[in-house]
């Protein structure tokens, strides 16, 4: 028989348990941030070399969407940062955090399409636009799958079996 872990002993009070969802928030955020800057700084550094004077007109306006996409992922990263020096000291960590929370949403969202776009646009630019369609489109559908789909048929478990 499995045995499950119990609830500590200890209770949070609101404002511990606020300044604990903004420690796993930010935590969250630094991890897609690495992501996002490196997909980034690939699109910013693609123009200058050699083979990027060759894309056609349908091909750098891809580009273009990517590196926009990239841009205002960045952006929506350091949002809940902003958000939160505007309001340090004013006893408003519960309106941070639920924007800090609707924002992560969003940029989990943006790095998934910004990655299978990425790799959409690689493909496409080495095969053609019938090979990207279908590598891109599966990816990126699998994307929103993971992302949006799947986190909300889960179905969560209150406790874990401890092994």
């Amino acid at each position: 028989m499995a045995k499950h872990s119990t609830p500590s002993s200890k209770t949070e009070d609101s404002d511990e348990e606020l300044h604990r969802k903004w420690n796993e928030l930010l935590q969250e955020m630094r991890v897609m941030q690495t992501g996002a800057q490196i997909l980034a700084a690939f699109l910013v550094v693609l123009p200058f070399q050699s083979r990027f004077d060759t894309l056609e007109v349908p091909d750098e306006r891809f580009y273009l969407v990517l590196l926009v996409a990239s841009a205002l992922v960045i952006l929506l990263l350091v949002t809940p940062v902003a958000v939160h020096r505007h309001f340090f000291g004013q006893q408003l960590k519960a309106t941070t955090v639920h924007l800090g929370h609707i924002i992560s949403r969003l940029v989990v969202v943006g790095v998934g399409v910004l990655v299978a776009g990425c790799v959409w646009f690689v493909v496409q630019v080495l095969h053609g636009w019938q090979t990207g369609l279908i590598v891109g489109g599966i990816l990126m559908a699998t994307a929103l799958f993971l992302l949006l789909v799947l986190p909300r048929i889960v179905t969560p478990r209150s406790t874990l079996p401890v092994e």
